[in-house]
């Protein structure tokens, strides 16, 4: 099981760049891809669809595979 610790984090710098929680179906998202850069400018809130399209397509992944990983994400959710 994957450690959980450091995704709050970011999720917290967010939350205060923000002024707000985030809601259940965003991610903060990193501009540059550096997962240890926790910095303002470097952290945007996208919704979970778009962000793991964009993360599918940047890796090539095929649509098979994409809606695999998403279906098994929805359930991890839910």
């Amino acid at each position: 099981m994957r450690d959980r610790s450091s995704d709050t984090t970011h999720r917290r710098a967010l939350e205060r760049k923000l002024g707000r929680a985030l809601r259940p179906d965003e991610v903060a998202h990193h501009e540059n891809d550096d997962k240890a850069d926790n910095t303002s400018s470097n952290l945007n809130a996208k919704a979970r669809s778009v962000h793991t399209s964009e993360h599918n397509r940047s890796r090539g992944l095929s649509k098979l595979r994409a809606a695999l990983r998403m279906e098994r994400e929805r359930k991890r959710l839910y």
